[in-house]
C-alpha cells in the first residue's frame, strides 16, 4: 500500500515537472530553453514550489524568469501588441478594475479589438502601440490590490498574450465609509468613489465655499450595475437623496468639470 502511494506521488510530481517545463518553453522559446536548460533548472530550483492549488503559479514562475533575464519586456521600437483578458463574470466591474490597473502601471492608451460576452464568460482583447510589454508581475500586484488574481497566462507569440483572471473577490479601490459618520473629501483629481456597507438610508453632501458644484452622483451595486443617478444642472450647496437598496459604491462628481469642486465636499450617510 505504501509503495502504491509513493508511486502515485512520484507520478504526480514528474507529471507536474513536465508541465512546468512546457510552460517555461512557451515563455522563452524551446531553442533558448534547451540551450540554457541547466541554468534554468538551477534558478527554478524546487519545481514543487510553483504549484498552487494544483495549478502552476504562473506569476511566481514569470518573476523568476524575468529577474534572471529570460523574459524580455522591452522592444527597440514601438510594436503593435495584442493582449487578451478572460473572466467568468462581473464584466462591468472587471472593465473598471482592469482599466485602473493598466493605468497604474503606465498603460493609458490602447484600443479595443474584440469584446465577447457568452455563457463561458467575457473576453476582452486590446491592441497597443508600445515599446514595452505589460509586466505580468506588476499587473498582478495591481489586480491583487483590487481582489483579483491572475490564474493563468498564455504567450501565444512575442506580441500576443492572454491572461485569465479570477474575479471571485473583486472590489474597487474606493474610500470605505461608515454610516452615521461625517467625512471631509479633499479637492479631487478624479471622481470620488465611496465604498459603503449595508444599512445605508440617505446620502447627504455639503459643498464648500468657492465651489460651483453641479451634482452628479451615481449609485452602483457590487457588480457595478447602475442602480440610480442623481444629477442637477444648477449649482448646489448641498443635496439629500435616498441610497438605493443593494448599493455598494457611490461615485460623486460634477456634471461638467471637477474644477467646480476645488474646495472639496463633506459627506454623511445615514443608517436606516
Amino acid at each position: 500500500m505504501v509503495k502504491i502511494v509513493i508511486s502515485f506521488f512520484l507520478i504526480v510530481i514528474f507529471g507536474f515537472a513536465d508541465t512546468l517545463d512546457d510552460k517555461i518553453k512557451s515563455f522563452i522559446g524551446s531553442q533558448k530553453y534547451y540551450k540554457e536548460q541547466k541554468i534554468i533548472n538551477i534558478i527554478i530550483g524546487d519545481k514543487a514550489k510553483y504549484i498552487n492549488n494544483g495549478e502552476i503559479d504562473t506569476i511566481r514562475l514569470l518573476k523568476v524568469l524575468r529577474d534572471n533575464g529570460f523574459i524580455n519586456l522591452v522592444f527597440k521600437r514601438p510594436k503593435k501588441v495584442l493582449v487578451t483578458f478572460k473572466i467568468k463574470k462581473n464584466t462591468l466591474l472587471f472593465l473598471k478594475i482592469i482599466n485602473s490597473s493598466l493605468n497604474a502601471i503606465g498603460f493609458n492608451f490602447y484600443m479595443t479589438k474584440k469584446a465577447i460576452k457568452d455563457p463561458d464568460g467575457f473576453t476582452w482583447s486590446i491592441v497597443m502601440d508600445t515599446e514595452n510589454l505589460i509586466d505580468p508581475v506588476y499587473l498582478s500586484n495591481e489586480l491583487n490590490k483590487r481582489g483579483c488574481e491572475i490564474t493563468d497566462i498564455v504567450k501565444n507569440g512575442n506580441l500576443d498574450w492572454t491572461y485569465t483572471i479570477s474575479m471571485q473577490n473583486a472590489k474597487l479601490i474606493a474610500k470605505d465609509v461608515l454610516c452615521d459618520v461625517s467625512y471631509d473629501l479633499k479637492k479631487p483629481i478624479k471622481s470620488y468613489w465611496l465604498g459603503i456597507q449595508g444599512g445605508a438610508s440617505q446620502l447627504f453632501v455639503q459643498s464648500r465655499p468657492l465651489n460651483r458644484w453641479h451634482p452628479y452622483v451615481v449609485f452602483f451595486d457590487r457588480g457595478l450595475n447602475i442602480l440610480s443617478i442623481y444629477e442637477k444642472d444648477d449649482i448646489a450647496k448641498k443635496l439629500k437623496t435616498d441610497v438605493p437598496k443593494n448599493t455598494k459604491y457611490i461615485m460623486i462628481d460634477d456634471k461638467y468639470t471637477l474644477s467646480n469642486i476645488r474646495s472639496g465636499l463633506k459627506v454623511y450617510i445615514s443608517s436606516k
